[in-house]
């Protein structure tokens, strides 16, 4: 688990960042695999369809569902992270702090 809250840190300084600035090519990559990352946590079993098909569209969205679903059952640990990510974002808190 405390690997998964690490990769859920970094999407959730993804979401900061985005929600304050633009990001470059290389954030947007960077963020775009680490929300696969957080998707792919909730994939039921352990087999992942190809990508690009309707079953691997199909997983994820199901994974995604219950990524939000976790979400609304862990509310205060997500918006603790939340915060904190926008505090690192902005400065506020420093980043090996």
């Amino acid at each position: 688990m405390s690997e998964f809250l690490a990769v859920l840190a970094l999407y959730y300084a993804c979401d900061a960042t985005a929600a304050t600035r633009p990001m470059s090519p290389q954030e947007m990559q960077a963020c775009t695999a680490t929300y696969d990352t957080v998707k792919t946590y909730f994939v039921t079993g352990f087999d992942l369809a190809p990508r690009g098909t309707l079953e691997r569209f199909a997983q994820m969205t199901a994974a995604y569902a219950a990524f939000k679903d976790w979400e609304d059952s862990n509310s205060d640990l997500v918006a603790a992270m939340r915060a904190d990510a926008m505090n690192r974002v902005r400065g506020l808190v420093p980043v090996d702090g």
